[in-house]
Formats: structure tokens, C-alpha cells, sequence
């Protein structure tokens, strides 16, 4: 044995290379690495700095992480196995007889309103965590003791964390699309919808904010998944400022330019312009949307359009 009464036999050459132990486990050596990196299994003996030796206990823990991976896959809806599920279930000492007890599909089909109340519940935590401490820094075990839930009941509403990340965005975007919906809906001034809807903008951007910075870091490094998903954020969040121009071009108030285009820059100079409001005290974010508001009223309104708008004084208003 490597370890006898709590102390390291630092004699004879003991327990198995990383070569022994994934030819027994039949598991990589790359995924026995990330294992270890992520605290999955134990750190090695090491007997200097490139020789490190197994024992039983990897090849034990090796076994019943494939058991947790296998019971996991019979009932889920996914390929993937969360791996903050493989650790919780390994902390609450995982039989390696046992099984997994079935994710509770009765919750789904018995009573989808209580479902649906519990996800929204865990997404608006989410939310308040990641605008406290960033996506990252957020971890399933956090969320789950905000809602007052177990980590592993955590999984009967969500496989994993990006799933959770994929809700967290359809249901931000949601709400955003309703009120910018009755913002339009209410309100038929042109000039004071305007104002409405970067305010709607303005009060959801702390959570809008996180996420799209998690898919632009993402897509920095070839993400695919979180490119598509970057690009479906924006889309939803432009549609109705490209209605608006659309109209706008139709009654002869904007000058004809590309609808879409000009509400993807709308957003962006929006996000822009909260940055930089919150870098340091020089400008407010109300003189930061006036010069915004100024460049776009002389850019892209014509001169029916500065009537109906009225004088730039309309918007220091």
C-alpha cells in the first residue's frame, strides 16, 4: 500500500503508474487528469517532480464515477454527465452496490406548474448570483443552498450548468421582449417609447451584461455553442428596435438604412454607454445617452423625422 497509518511509504517504488491505472480502469489518461484537476479523485504519491504512483483508491473511485456516469445516462436526456453531479454524489458516499435513485420525472408530468415555479425560482437566484460574483465564481452548490434545495435535487430541474446557463438566457430574454412589447404597446409617442425602452434596457443589463460576457469569452476561444447563442441573444434583444426603424423608414422619420443593422448598433452602443458609466464619476449615463442620443438624431433622423422628434431638447428632457 502507498499509505500505511496515515503516512507515505517512501521506500520501494509502489502502486501504479498513470499507464497501469488507465489500462485497468480502461478510462484516458486525459480524462483521469481532469479528474484529478477538478478533485474527482485523490492527488498521487509523487515521488519527485514527474513520477507519480496510484493505488487501489483511484481505481475504486475510477470505477464508481463510470457507475454514477452509467446510472446518470439511463435517464437523462443528455450525453453529458455534469461533473459537479459526479462529485456531489461522490461526497454523499456513493455505493458502489447501489444505484441512483431516478430523477424525479413525476415532478414533470404530475404538476408542470410546480415545475415551472421551481426553475424560475433557481433561475432568479442564479441571476442574483451571477450578478454578485460573475458565471464562474457561481457554482450548482451555491445556487442550490439560495433556493433552499440539496445539490443533487438541483438536477431533477437541470442536467447541468450550461443547461441552466441556456434557461437563464431564454428566460432573461423573455421578460426583456415583454416589456419592450408593452412599452410599444402603451405608448405612442415615438420620441418618449424611445426613452422607455433603453430604460427597460438599462434595468435588465446588469443580468444581460454577465451572460453576454461569458458567450463573447467563449466565442473568443472557438466556441461554437456559445457563438450560435450570442447570436440568437442579440437577434432577440434587436428585434424590436428593428421594428421600430422599420417603421420609422416606412412613415419617412429615419432615412433608409438597414433596420437590423441599426438596432444591433443601438444595443451595442447602449451597452457601451453603461460601461462606461460605471468606469469612473466624469460622465453620468445621462450625459453619456444624450451624446448617443445626439449622434443618432443627427445620423439617422431627416428633417420630417427632427419635427416629429421635436428639438434635441426633447431628449435632455
Amino acid at each position: 500500500m502507498l499509505w500505511e497509518g496515515g503516512r507515505r511509504d517512501m521506500g520501494k517504488r509502489e502502486g501504479m503508474t498513470i499507464k497501469e491505472l488507465e489500462e485497468k480502469s480502461g478510462v484516458r489518461r486525459s480524462t483521469i487528469h481532469h479528474y484529478l484537476w477538478y478533485g474527482l479523485l485523490p492527488q498521487p504519491f509523487r515521488s519527485g517532480k514527474t513520477m507519480a504512483y496510484y493505488d487501489k483508491s483511484h481505481l475504486k473511485r475510477l470505477e464508481a464515477i463510470q457507475k454514477i456516469k452509467m446510472d446518470y445516462l439511463k435517464t437523462a436526456k443528455t450525453s453529458r454527465v455534469p461533473l459537479d453531479y459526479i462529485k456531489h454524489r461522490l461526497a454523499e458516499s456513493y455505493s458502489l452496490s447501489g444505484g441512483r435513485e431516478p430523477v424525479q420525472k413525476g415532478i414533470r408530468r404530475k404538476n408542470p406548474e410546480r415545475l415551472r415555479k421551481k426553475k424560475e425560482e433557481i433561475i432568479e437566484a442564479t441571476l442574483r448570483l451571477y450578478a454578485d460574483r460573475g458565471y464562474y465564481l457561481t457554482n450548482i452548490r451555491d445556487i442550490a443552498r439560495a433556493v433552499g434545495i440539496s445539490a443533487p435535487t438541483f438536477y431533477h430541474y437541470f442536467p447541468d450548468k450550461r443547461e441552466l446557463f441556456v434557461e437563464v438566457i431564454e428566460y432573461v430574454v423573455r421578460r426583456l421582449g415583454e416589456e419592450f412589447n408593452a412599452v410599444v404597446k402603451e405608448e405612442k409617442d415615438i420620441g418618449k417609447r424611445t426613452v422607455l425602452m433603453f430604460r427597460v434596457f438599462y434595468k435588465h443589463y446588469t443580468q444581460i451584461g454577465e451572460i453576454v460576457n461569458q458567450l463573447r469569452a467563449g466565442v473568443a476561444i472557438g466556441d461554437e455553442w456559445a457563438r450560435k447563442r450570442l447570436a440568437k441573444l442579440y437577434e432577440e434583444m434587436t428585434r424590436n428596435i428593428a421594428r421600430e426603424v422599420h417603421i420609422g423608414i416606412r412613415n419617412g422619420l429615419i432615412r433608409p438604412v438597414d433596420p437590423e443593422l441599426l438596432g444591433f448598433f443601438n444595443i451595442l452602443l447602449n451597452e457601451i454607454a453603461v460601461h462606461r458609466a460605471s468606469l469612473d464619476q466624469k460622465y453620468s449615463l445621462n450625459q453619456i445617452m444624450l451624446f448617443v442620443a445626439d449622434m443618432l438624431y443627427h445620423a439617422f433622423l431627416t428633417e420630417k423625422g427632427k419635427k416629429v422628434f421635436g428639438s434635441f431638447e426633447r431628449f435632455r428632457s
